[in-house]
């Protein structure tokens, strides 16, 4: 009889601790907090990508694919305000430019059939469930609100080139921003090649004052840094965004851009101090 009693403590003491630490375990997600993230639906050959944040914004697009799925043109776009309300998700409808996914200056009700960490269920008014799969966007990436890629390249300082050997010495000091064309869902985002940043720096050396005097010649520049920059990136890039940009005479005005661009992060700072020739503000 003893031993069955210390057999029934031990079967107590044990379930004492499983049941412990099941209730110790991480709270579950909200409907909420599963739903906020990069999702994306197929239909057909035409992909609809929707990213959900927590303020309670989306955004969308439609991308279409040939049958190689490697052309990629995209239809338009569309964002609105969302939130969960009785197992529902709701969708406010502000701007669209793809009316047959979302139509402008509606609200859309849909049934949440599931939401799971990587896949969300919605089943529409017509009885239709739509699965969405949530995509992973790399973490060197960055997403802006209008859906397109960034990928940051980072502080780049040249001596720009001179007509002749008596010019004074001018530095061009610039944040390179790689915008990147769409991507479709199952593409990854390509990383920097190693050699692109040596092609950047070797293009703007190249450069004279007069390429960079005014914000004009150094958006031009920057488009035929495009062409410079794609054979290394598999023609993935789009566009590039130079930020932060001056052109200095003076080593101090060099080291200054260096230390508050490399070494003291400012995504939200103006743009940087004015050189003694020159400065263009921020590219948008």
């Amino acid at each position: 009889m003893k031993k069955m009693g210390r057999c029934l403590l031990v079967l107590l003491v044990g379930g004492g601790v499983l049941f412990s630490l099941a209730g110790c375990g991480e709270r579950e997600k909200t409907q909420n907090e599963l739903a906020v993230g990069n999702w994306t639906q197929l239909r057909n050959r035409a992909y609809i990508l929707l990213i959900t944040n927590p303020k309670g914004e989306w955004n969308s697009s439609v991308r279409i694919s040939d049958a190689t799925s490697k052309i990629v043109k995209s239809k338009g776009n569309a964002k609105g305000k969302w939130h969960i309300e009785q197992d529902q998700m709701i969708f406010t409808v502000l701007e669209s430019d793809i009316e047959e996914a979302w139509t402008k200056n509606t609200t859309i009700f849909f049934d949440i059939v599931g939401i799971m960490e990587n896949e969300m269920q919605l089943k529409d008014e017509s009885g239709r469930i739509a699965v969405w799969k949530k995509t992973n966007v790399k973490k060197a990436a960055i997403v802006e609100d209008g859906l397109e890629i960034i990928l940051p390249m980072g502080t780049v300082v040249v001596n720009l080139n001179k007509h002749r050997s008596n010019d004074k010495d001018r530095y061009l000091c610039l944040n390179l921003n790689l915008v990147l064309k769409d991507l479709m869902p199952d593409q990854e985002i390509p990383q920097i090649h190693p050699k692109a940043r040596d092609a950047a720096i070797t293009f703007l050396s190249s450069l004279v004052f007069n390429d960079v005097k005014s914000f004009d010649r150094i958006k031009a520049g920057s488009r035929k840094l495009v062409d410079v920059l794609n054979p290394y990136m598999k023609g993935f890039i789009k566009d590039i965004v130079i930020e932060h940009v001056i052109v200095a005479t003076e080593i101090d005005k060099v080291e200054e851009f260096i230390i508050e661009h490399t070494l003291k992060p400012t995504p939200d700072s103006e743009a940087g101090e004015e050189g003694e020739e020159n400065a263009t503000e921020k590219q948008g």
